[in-house]
């Protein structure tokens, strides 16, 4: 039982929440972050430059409240 493990896991046990996210779009602004001014709040372009698609997965230490990610820049179908 997957709840269990969360609500009294075993003595030395690890338990991690993991998930994959795929196909991201791995996107830049087309132009820098302008920075923030004494009475501007900081400004951003709304267009951006595609650099195809990466996978990135992570996966979240119950115990400890630490995140595991690792990114993968190349697929493979």
């Amino acid at each position: 039982d997957v709840v269990g493990l969360y609500l009294a896991p075993p003595q030395n046990a690890l338990v991690l929440a993991v998930d994959e996210k795929s196909q991201m779009q791995a996107i830049d602004r087309s132009a820098p972050i302008l920075p923030i001014m004494p009475t501007t709040p900081s400004r951003m372009t709304h267009d951006y430059v595609r650099h195809g698609t990466t996978s990135l997965f992570a996966a979240f230490d119950i115990g400890s409240g630490s995140v595991i990610a690792q990114h993968y820049r190349r697929h493979r179908h």
